[in-house]
C-alpha cells in the first residue's frame, strides 16, 4: 500500500470515528443537557421536562445549539418559526437510536415556520439540534412527545 492510500484510509477511518461519535444518543446525557452551543448570537431552552421550548436571537450569527431531550414516546410533535431577513435555521431530531426522525431548514424569504410529527423512533433520549446560518432576527421551537 502507497503512502498516499494509506493516508487516504487513515483520513476515512478518523472521519467515520468521528461521525458515529455524534450520532449516538444512548442516556448519556441529562434531560435538556446542552451538548454543543457554538452559537454565537443567544439561544436557550427556556422550558423543559416533556415539553422543551426555547428562543433565539441573532444578527448574522451562525452556529450550532443542540441538546438533549427525555421522550416517552416513539414520535414527537415540533414547532419553530423564524422572522428574519438573512439565514436560515435547520431542525434535526434524532431519536434515541441515532436515527434522524426530523430534518427541516426554514429560509429567509420562505414558509417561516413548521408545525409536524416526527417519523416513528426509539424512546429515550433524543438529540435536538439547531442549525443556525447568517441569521438576522428571531424564533422560536417547542417540542412535545407523540402526535
Amino acid at each position: 500500500m502507497n503512502i498516499k492510500k494509506l493516508k487516504s484510509t487513515i483520513l476515512v477511518l478518523f472521519a467515520a470515528l468521528i461521525f458515529l461519535g455524534f450520532t449516538s444518543c444512548g442516556d448519556e446525557y441529562e434531560d435538556r443537557e446542552i451538548i454543543t452551543d457554538t452559537y454565537t448570537g443567544n439561544i436557550d431552552v427556556t422550558s423543559g421536562g416533556l415539553d422543551p421550548a426555547g428562543d433565539f436571537t441573532g444578527n448574522g450569527d451562525a452556529g450550532i445549539y443542540s441538546f438533549a431531550w427525555i421522550n416517552p414516546q416513539k414520535k414527537a410533535s415540533a414547532n419553530f418559526d423564524i422572522t428574519t431577513n438573512t439565514g436560515s435555521v435547520q431542525m434535526i431530531v434524532k431519536d434515541n437510536a441515532g436515527t434522524v426522525v426530523i430534518d427541516k431548514t426554514l429560509f429567509a424569504g420562505g414558509n417561516d415556520s413548521y408545525s409536524g410529527v416526527s417519523q416513528a423512533g426509539e424512546e429515550g433520549t433524543w438529540i435536538v439540534k439547531l442549525i443556525l446560518t447568517d441569521f438576522n432576527g428571531d424564533g422560536s421551537y417547542s417540542l412535545h412527545p407523540g402526535d
